[in-house]
């Protein structure tokens, strides 16, 4: 890999817009709070670039995608999460 993270404006949208279409499709909501949102999915995007895979940016990766399954978005982590705190993340 050539170690550019950067995430782009048009590459945050589509994947913004995306997630939004497809949490609404199963019943669940993005969080309401765009700002905070939008750097969770930037941070997605950027470990899709580091690792090949979006791994949840609140969870350390390995770089190993059959060890980081579980974390890899949606995490195993979400639904007991949203139980638990009514959110994930």
């Amino acid at each position: 890999m050539n170690g550019d993270f950067q995430v782009t404006e048009q590459e945050t949208e589509a994947c913004f817009q995306r997630m939004n279409k497809d949490a609404e499709a199963y019943g669940y909501h993005l969080n309401p709070d765009t700002t905070f949102t939008i750097d969770l999915i930037k941070g997605l995007l950027a470990n899709e670039k580091r690792y090949g895979y979006q791994n949840c940016p609140c969870r350390l990766a390995s770089g190993d995608a059959a060890a980081d399954l579980d974390m890899v978005c949606p995490c195993y982590y979400r639904d007991p999460d949203l139980t638990e705190f009514g959110t994930c993340y």
